[in-house]
């Protein structure tokens, strides 16, 4: 008979007093095993007191795992043998069913590994580089452009690089000694004369933004200006046909067009009662913000056609050049960049003339509305692609009047509203019938003229339904009667009752200049309203401190986290030297203002005036106009004493040269009392 010897492994072997070192308790509960007072939050915990090493407590450790799960429910116990877990803690999933997760999409698709490549390269395309030789050719590489770069010789004998970059229509020249741009010369070697005599003006702009400023590093020279005007020239080049179709030369013919209409406007106002003695800056400035617009070709730092309508401080002229120059680089200009992009549908193609209005201007025959002039506009004839394998793609069948077919190119004209114009949804949709076009479908959320104009913080909940305000704070320099400045504090409040959807115009396509001169007197209307509101809730205000409410003291605003950057801004808002000699206002002025958009853009301003309350409704009619509905400032008698007596019109008028509610109410204040 064998001798009964130990097995390797002890779990082969049955349970022994030995392997148990407590006893079992009288009741059976879900802890009331050793081992599953180890998984128990509330079980004992074990000390060196309690704890004792020993054989069979090494050999309970060793092997816990054997030790069964007791409870005092069967029906749990029978549950968890249902989902495989046996009583030595061995969970087994495997017959646990989860449902088909073979079928489910991946959570990263290509979809979206595209879409997150996409915003990297948009990301690090903001970024151009500095100017340099190789910053240059990667530049036009990235475009699209022909890149070809060889060395030079300079006058003096000293070695220079020439880098060529050239389209199809266009070729730049841009001479470099040792990574510092010298000279750069822009060509047209193939267009029209119409195009040509405008190159000069586009090599200044296109120098000056690749030469160093006085003391300036090369280091922090930056190629992001120059290159907004080589994409610019680019987007014409790509979509230019040669032969058959050039860009360029049909935003010439615009201009031609525009620039007859801009000077028989200036004439005509020459010939009105007290414009005679104006200067020529003048009246192109009325004919730009009252008539038919201002065409510029390569102006303010850009390159291409702009059709200016709109300029803050209009009727504050400069008295000097050198004041000239520091208005024409400070302030806002109003425009309609004037491009070309492919074409979609329900838009005319590109036609390429210089007679889009007739030598004549006008018509004969007399105007239908007595203000409005009988212009002559004409219909220039299609632009007809030869037929070769170049022109097979890029141009489109279409039938002429003839009810002919002929191939015209998949290009149109664009305007693009520089800055963006904010206007109502059914003001939207009336530009989009201007131009004959169907308005784009709308999808999703449709934003209010409010959130566009003044963006609602992130976090804060506005129902769109309920009344929005505005609080600003500003101080205001006024002059009194006899001249004397003082600064006064303005505490401003914007109320929007109405909710107005409204949409941020950023671009339109057109088939006619004739269709940009109708849209303009809307343009003008929406434009002198976000320049009201920007002058008294803008960028150039700030938050206003709430009011403390009545019987309770000021509480003094903790300086915990005011930062370095908060230091220097607050030092950088103080008065300058020249605000030592302005008498400051303690008495704060509360002006409220009420905003209406539909279905005309109207305001409601009321401020302390004499010993009562100014209640003024006012409407801004296209071009701008002001007029003064409803008033209680101006008096109601006759007064042959005072003069000539002030009328609505007039308020209206002032209102048109401030251009700023808070100095307009200051001016009633101080002129009507």
């Amino acid at each position: 008979m064998a001798t009964p010897t130990a097995m390797k492994h002890a779990s082969q072997q049955g349970r022994t007093p030995s392997q148990l070192a407590a006893a079992t308790p009288p009741v059976s509960t879900p802890f009331s095993n050793p081992a599953h007072a180890a998984f128990s939050p509330r079980g004992p915990k074990s000390s060196p007191q309690q704890f004792k090493k020993s054989p069979a407590t090494s050999s309970l450790m060793a092997h816990i795992s054997n030790v069964p799960l007791n409870f005092d429910s069967p029906s749990t116990a029978a549950a968890m043998g249902a989902l495989g877990i046996t009583g030595g803690l061995d969970v087994n999933l495997n017959n646990v069913d989860v449902g088909n997760l073979s079928g489910l999409p991946s959570l990263v698709n290509e979809d979206d590994k595209l879409k997150r490549l996409e915003t990297i390269i948009a990301t690090l395309d903001k970024k151009k580089g500095l100017v340099s030789e190789a910053g240059l050719e990667r530049l036009a590489q990235r475009i699209g452009l022909d890149c070809l770069s060889e060395d030079t010789t300079a006058p003096d004998g000293r070695k220079q690089r020439t880098l060529v970059i050239a389209g199809s229509a266009i070729q730049l020249d841009i001479i470099l000694d040792n990574n510092i741009v010298e000279n750069i010369s822009l060509a047209f070697p193939e267009s029209a004369a119409s195009v040509t005599k405008h190159v000069g003006r586009a090599s200044e702009i296109l120098l000056k933004d690749l030469q160093l400023r006085p003391n300036q590093s090369p280091l922090t020279k930056t190629l992001d200006d120059f290159a907004n005007n080589l994409e610019r020239l680019a987007v014409l080049d790509k979509l230019s046909i040669v032969p058959g179709l050039d860009c360029h030369e049909a935003l010439a013919g615009i201009y031609a067009s525009l620039e007859r209409l801009h000077q028989w406007d200036v004439a005509k106002l020459r010939e009105e009662p007290g414009m005679s003695d104006k200067s020529d800056g003048a009246l192109s400035m009325a004919a730009m913000c009252t008539r038919h617009g201002f065409p510029v070709m390569h102006s303010k730092d850009r390159v291409g056609l702009a059709l200016q309508y709109w300029k803050v401080l209009r009727h504050i002229q400069p008295t000097n050049e050198q004041m000239a120059s520091f208005t024409a680089s400070r302030e806002q200009v109003w425009s309609l960049l004037i491009g070309c992009a492919p074409i979609i549908d329900e838009v005319m193609p590109v036609r390429v003339s210089e007679n889009w209005l007739s030598k004549d201007v006008i018509k004969s025959e007399p105007s239908i509305d007595p203000k409005q002039p009988n212009l002559d506009w004409q219909e220039p004839d299609n632009v007809v692609l030869p037929p070769s394998e170049e022109n097979k793609n890029a141009g489109m069948e279409m039938l002429q009047p003839d009810l002919s077919t002929a191939r015209v190119p998949q290009v149109m004209f664009i305007a693009t509203f520089d800055p963006p114009i904010i206007m109502s949804h059914n003001d939207w949709t009336h530009l989009y019938n201007i131009v004959n076009i169907k308005a784009p479908q709308l999808y999703g959320y449709v934003p209010t003229f409010d959130s566009l104009l003044f963006p609602i913080p992130p976090g804060s909940a506005q129902d769109p339904s309920e009344l929005r305000a505005i609080s600003r704070q500003r101080d205001v320099r006024i002059f009194d009667k006899n001249q004397k400045p003082a600064l006064k504090p303005h505490r401003n409040t914007l109320y929007i009752y109405k909710q107005v959807y409204s949409h941020r115009v950023t671009e339109i396509p057109f088939s006619h200049p004739q269709q940009l001169i109708y849209m303009l007197p809307l343009l003008r209307q929406y434009a002198f309203l976000a320049t009201l509101l920007e002058n008294s809730f803008g960028s150039e205000t700030k938050e206003a401190v709430p009011l403390p409410k009545r019987g309770d003291a000021a509480v003094q605003q903790p300086k915990s986290n005011v930062t370095t950057r908060d230091e220097l801004a607050d030092f950088m808002k103080t008065a300058s030297v020249s605000d030592e000699t302005v008498t400051p206002d303690s008495s704060e002025l509360k002006l409220d203002v009420t905003l209406w958009v539909h279905p005309m853009p109207h305001l409601q301003v009321v401020f302390p005036f004499k010993n009562s309350i100014a209640n003024i409704t006012l409407k801004i009619l296209e071009d701008g106009v002001v007029d003064v509905a409803e008033e209680n400032v101006l008096p109601r008698t006759e007064d042959n004493a005072q003069g000539k007596r002030l009328t609505r019109a007039d308020l209206g008028k002032v209102l048109e040269h401030m251009e700023d509610l808070c100095k307009w109410a200051e001016w009633i204040r101080t002129r009507l009392t």
